[in-house]
């Protein structure tokens, strides 16, 4: 009956209307038809777009009158298309305004709940319905503005800004997954301590910042004992929030955007989220870290969500959690007891993806980088170390990967791990110019100063047996092949372990010198 009265032409359904009007003695044979139904086609347009509820009202105009409800809808909906407008649409519109007054104005969870159950109910479909339906209407009344190239990198640089130098970037979410007793927390810990103080998180120098610390995982005394241990005081710039629930995020959205922390740290997922309708298997349970996204991007902070893994040792629920974060890293135990290896597997902006190597004190509950899990620290470090005094022999000079591993003897895949290290302990510079692919790194020197270091690009200024001859040779692998090297007669032999020095780098003329990292992952 409903598709009959909804297909049938305007027409036909109009003269139906007459019909049940006259079966109702509410016009006679020789009243003047048209006029009293011009009369009630008002009422229905009135209906239709005045109140609040469309349908509702519509169906109190047809029980008015004695007229189906289905063909009074019916004859709205052709009224308003008649007009240029959607009675549904309209409709739509008014449910999804009315949420996000709900939305907007009740901060009390139960309270807010309550209301859009009912709201819901008006609107003769459930809850989660209606919610779907909003969050899709926020999606859609998005504008739609794409920006130029240069107006892109104008609003978001061109340079990563770092919370962990190599590690972990500001303005991103990371979800950090483990057993329960690895330490996952504890190691989170370490961070916020070096932050809050400005000090070094395994020889990686943080600037000193502020945090919002949301525990709901262990008990307020737990919290307190170890924020005791890491020697955190009270005049730190943390805030710590307990009791707190994901469905509270507009409120947490807010006090953000008023303080701008640099770190939240929600711990853990399965508390924040332990009010939720939805299972941990459902794609929907991981929506909170969408909007916890959303709220980095906005506000600059970088968010660090402690999370448990399932049997198989991956992060426990719906794939959608590892895909809602930029950055995902998995901790398990070593070989020994107090062995921990962390393992970057999902990486957008931060640490390479890799397994690496942490020792455990569980005196003072500190983890000791000790390098790649594959790799002997005590090498990695030495290498680095090499690295540095070959540099700085000539101090200011840039030189490229390829350049280092040819002089040095060591592959090329070792030094760029050892560069990347050194940049991101800011023990060397790096910069990349505008017309290459790779980077080339100096150690600065006391000897060269102000006026000398003004631009260390200007080669002109650098080492004297830096010839421009080598400039366009690549560091990394390109179609076409490489410049010839420089003449080794034009260079100046320094002992070192068989080295010689050749420094080289791309053309920097057009570069910036990195404090911070560009976008992206670079292969090193």
């Amino acid at each position: 009956m409903n598709n009959l009265i909804e297909n049938a032409p305007s027409s036909l359904k109009r003269q139906l209307l007459g019909d049940f009007l006259e079966l109702a003695g509410e016009i006679s044979k020789d009243t003047i038809r048209p006029d009293q139904e011009q009369q009630l086609e008002t009422e229905i347009i009135s209906a239709a777009l005045q109140a609040k509820m469309p349908s509702a009202a519509l169906s109190r105009v047809a029980k008015y009158h004695g007229l189906p409800v289905d063909l009074v809808q019916s004859i709205a909906q052709d009224l308003l298309g008649e007009r240029g407008l959607d009675l549904e649409a309209e409709e739509f519109a008014k449910a999804i305004a009315a949420v996000k007054r709900i939305e907007e104005t009740t901060e009390d969870q139960g309270l807010r709940e309550w209301k859009l159950q009912n709201l819901a109910r008006q609107y003769k479909r459930s809850p989660s319905q209606l919610w779907s339906c909003y969050e899709k209407a926020l999606v859609n009344q998005a504008v739609l503005q794409p920006l130029s190239l240069k107006e892109f990198k104008d609003q978001h640089g061109n340079a990563i800004e770092w919370l962990v130098p190599g590690w972990i970037p500001k303005a991103t979410t990371l979800l950090l997954h483990a057993d329960g007793g690895v330490g996952k927390t504890l190691f989170v810990y370490q961070l916020l301590a070096a932050l809050l103080a400005g000090d070094q998180w395994n020889g990686y120098q943080l600037k000193k910042g502020s945090c919002l610390l949301v525990q709901c995982d262990e008990p307020g005394i737990v919290t307190a004992e170890r924020m005791e241990i890491r020697g955190i005081r009270d005049t730190a710039d943390l805030q710590i929030l307990t009791n707190w629930q994901a469905e509270s995020l507009p409120r947490l959205a807010k006090w953000i955007e008023a303080k701008r922390p640099d770190l939240l740290i929600i711990d853990s997922l399965t508390t924040v989220n332990k009010a939720s309708t939805f299972s941990e298997n459902d794609t929907e349970y991981a929506r909170p870290l969408l909007h916890l996204r959303d709220i980095a991007n906005d506000y600059g902070v970088t968010v660090i969500i402690i999370h448990h893994s399932n049997a198989g040792g991956s992060a426990r629920g719906t794939r959608a959690i590892h895909n809602s974060v930029s950055e995902v890293w998995n901790m398990k135990r070593g070989e020994t007891l107090t062995e921990r290896i962390l393992s970057v597997e999902k990486t957008r902006l931060g640490r390479p993806p890799g397994d690496y190597k942490f020792q455990f004190d569980e005196g003072d509950f500190t983890f000791s980088y000790l390098g790649e899990a594959h790799s002997e620290g005590d090498q990695s470090v030495a290498t680095e170390e090499r690295i540095r005094l070959w540099m700085s022999t000539s101090a200011g000079t840039p030189y490229a990967a390829e350049e280092v591993s040819e002089q040095l003897a060591l592959s090329k895949n070792t030094v760029r791990k050892a560069l990347y290290e050194l940049w991101a302990k800011g023990l060397c510079n790096r910069k990349r110019d505008t017309k290459q692919r790779f980077y080339s790194y100096w150690v600065e020197s006391t000897l060269w100063q102000a006026a000398d270091l003004a631009d260390p690009s200007d080669l002109s200024r650098s080492h004297p047996d830096h010839l421009p001859d080598h400039l366009e040779k690549p560091d990394i692998p390109m179609a076409s092949p490489a410049s010839p090297p420089s003449d080794p007669r034009n260079r100046k032999e320094i002992t070192l372990e068989k080295s010689k020095n050749s420094g080289s780098s791309g053309s920097l003329a057009q570069g910036e010198a990195e404090n911070t990292c560009p976008a992206g992952i670079q292969q090193l």
